[in-house]
């Protein structure tokens, strides 16, 4: 099974729903943000900066349009729990954040590490 959390609004490149991470940064980047509420996003970013793999296809803006999931297994649902202040800043600003499940791959798999996948999607086969 995988697990997304986004916005309730797409982005032009991969027409799929903004991530939680660029829906919080939108809020940071538009000063909508309380000063403490802007420091608690730069540090929660920079957590998952240092414990969270980069996928490679960000390296190069994305090109190939992928969207990642977290993975149900052992290590996702400590990275889910360090998404909780992101979580609270969704909520403080009345911005929706959807989790979205597929108990299959939602996509053309482009990469994998112990957290996470990266895909291409093909399809919305997933709930809300």
């Amino acid at each position: 099974m995988y697990i997304r959390f986004h916005g309730n609004y797409s982005s032009p490149k991969t027409k799929q729903p903004y991530g939680i991470f660029v829906v919080i940064y939108h809020l940071y980047r538009d000063a909508k943000l309380l000063e403490s509420d802007g420091k608690l996003y730069l540090d929660t970013k920079e957590w998952f900066e240092q414990n969270l793999p980069n996928p490679p296809f960000y390296d190069d803006n994305n090109s190939v349009n992928a969207v990642t999931w977290f993975k149900d297994g052992i290590k996702a649902p400590e990275m889910i729990i360090y998404l909780e202040p992101f979580f609270n800043i969704a909520k403080k600003y009345n911005v929706e954040i959807i989790k979205s499940i597929s108990k299959e791959l939602p996509g053309i798999l482009i990469y994998e590490d112990e957290y996470q996948i990266g895909i291409v999607p093909h399809c919305a086969n997933w709930e809300r």
